[in-house]
């Protein structure tokens, strides 16, 4: 007799494995884990916010002369040091007229030396009477004149020079190229931005502040920020500035917050939210240490939570929001733990959902974790 076969669907398949894991993580050997309490603690009183990140410096540049554009040495999105060249302009006539105030420079520092040789002739034939002193008093005033004559030339050949530097457009500070309304072969105008440049090393984030708390921050306040596009990472920004200016339907003042950026992993236009202590105030919070809290490649957290089940200790992971750091610990502000429970501290990274768990003293799990 011919048997057949019985085809399971595939999401069968995946219960079955999953079952048959959750079995083994149940019935396998207890893992070795050190514990730590979740605990009842007080913090400061907090505000949060809601920002966006702003440059904190942002210029549209433009030259200093009208002209004609012969080169371009950046493209937008390109970054740029202080001083680096942007565009060239076409100078060939601001370099011959240079090149014309330079040679009337040295004709009035001629004009000016046998002006002193005439003067020292005559104030020598003086001596000997043998020069008139109309003679005399003419030589020295015409040295006097040569002398002014040849500062006014070195000043037309230094504004020459200018010119010819100004017909350059060079980065006033590091950023990034975030627009360019310029070709080669068009004509630039003093009066139109020919480059918009942003500076990314440091970032600013402009967020409002409701009018209670106004009183409560101060510049130099430390405040922590974390981005909706980088979640799983804590910034650390300063408060700059409370702007004296509120809406009058919101009741809210704008607050600057500086931002370091080294990196480059923020941008302007970024959404923000931003955690700032209060003064004068204190709340009641859970906290954990901060080892016991895992970030996953998601952005989000967990700990492990400690349960007892038939008389043994086994682990389950818990979605957590955490808040403020407290030392090594951290404020949870959701998930489902009570001030007393345990979690896991060290050990968590190869536990599974309801395995078991054997606590032990800081110095075996550790020495687990690294020899494992």
């Amino acid at each position: 007799m011919r048997m057949g076969f019985c085809h399971f669907p595939q999401w069968a398949a995946i219960a079955v494995l999953a079952c048959a894991a959750s079995v083994q993580a149940a019935d396998g050997p207890p893992s070795p884990v050190t514990l730590a309490a979740v605990i009842s603690e007080n913090l400061n009183e907090q505000a949060v916010l809601s920002g966006t990140t702003e440059a904190s410096r942002q210029a549209e540049l433009s030259p200093r002369v009208d002209g004609l554009v012969t080169k371009l040495f950046v493209e937008e999105g390109m970054s740029v040091e202080q001083g680096e060249p942007v565009l060239q302009l076409d100078a060939r006539l601001a370099e011959l007229e240079a090149e014309v105030a330079a040679a009337r420079v040295q004709e009035a520092e001629a004009r000016q030396r046998d002006a002193i040789r005439i003067r020292d002739e005559l104030l020598s034939l003086k001596q000997g009477r043998h020069a008139s002193e109309t003679e005399t008093r003419s030589a020295i005033a015409n040295v006097e004149m040569t002398a002014a004559a040849l500062i006014a030339e070195q000043a037309a050949w230094s504004r020459a020079r200018e010119l010819v530097h100004r017909h350059a457009l060079a980065a006033p500070f590091a950023g990034m190229v975030v627009a360019r309304h310029v070709e080669v072969g068009e004509w630039a105008k003093r009066d139109e931005a020919a480059v918009e440049l942003l500076a990314l090393d440091r970032l600013r984030i402009r967020a409002i502040l409701p009018q209670r708390d106004y009183p409560r921050v101060q510049p130099g306040a430390s405040v922590r920020v974390r981005f909706d596009a980088l979640p799983q990472r804590d910034f650390v920004g300063e408060v700059m500035a409370r702007v004296a200016s509120g809406d009058q339907r919101t009741r809210g003042f704008p607050l600057l917050i500086d931002l370091p950026n080294p990196d480059g992993a923020l941008a302007p236009g970024m959404s923000a939210r931003v955690r700032i202590d209060l003064a004068g105030g204190q709340d009641r919070v859970l906290t954990v240490p901060r080892d016991a809290v895992i970030a996953k490649s998601d952005g989000s957290r967990e700990v492990w939570r400690v349960q007892r089940e038939d008389g043994l200790s086994k682990a389950y992971p818990i979605a957590v929001e955490t808040g403020r750091a407290s030392g090594d610990r951290l404020e949870i502000l959701r998930g489902a733990l009570d001030a007393g429970d345990q979690v896991v501290l060290l050990g968590n990274e190869r536990l599974r959902p309801g395995q078991r768990i054997e606590a032990s003293k800081s110095g075996d799990a550790l020495g687990m974790a690294g020899g494992g």
